[in-house]
């Protein structure tokens, strides 16, 4: 029944917009909004379904809880730990996209390589910048441990 809101199956009649509802002509306003919510924590949906729908999770987890209430209070009473948590929070995530980066780089240069992969002057720098880059990473996430 709702395949026509979802898929905004709009039909313009004159300078109305109208949307097919259960058979009756329905006038449809372009602000309008649809949010359904369920009770179920992990509901399922149809590819069809998924593919038409924006579905956000707001499942709220005691861990989850405990720590944004730990850097509420870290942050009123020691700004500076907070201050460097979050930058660290920040460096790991730049350094793991810079690796992903690599990764797809290391993975272009690859399929794109003919004849000796071992004479591939970029793939090779590539790689040894991805060693580098990921032994760095790896410090990088102990030292914020």
């Amino acid at each position: 029944m709702l395949d026509n809101v979802l898929n905004k199956s709009i039909i313009m009649i004159g300078k109305r917009a109208v949307i097919k509802l259960g058979g009756n002509d329905i006038e449809y306003h372009k602000n309008f909004k649809l949010y359904i919510t369920t009770r179920m924590s992990n509901p399922h949906y149809t590819p069809e379904v998924s593919t038409k729908v924006v579905l956000v999770n707001f499942t709220v987890k005691e861990s989850g809880l405990e720590e944004q209430c730990l850097g509420i209070v870290v942050k009123s009473e020691q700004p500076t730990i907070e201050q460097k948590k979050n930058q660290e929070v920040m460096n790991i995530a730049q350094n793991k996209k810079t690796l992903i980066d690599l990764e797809d780089k290391i993975l272009r240069l690859l399929s794109e390589s003919k004849g000796n992969l071992l004479e591939d002057v970029t793939l090779n720098e590539t790689l040894k910048t991805s060693k580098k880059t990921s032994e760095k990473v790896k410090n990088d996430l102990e030292a914020a441990e």
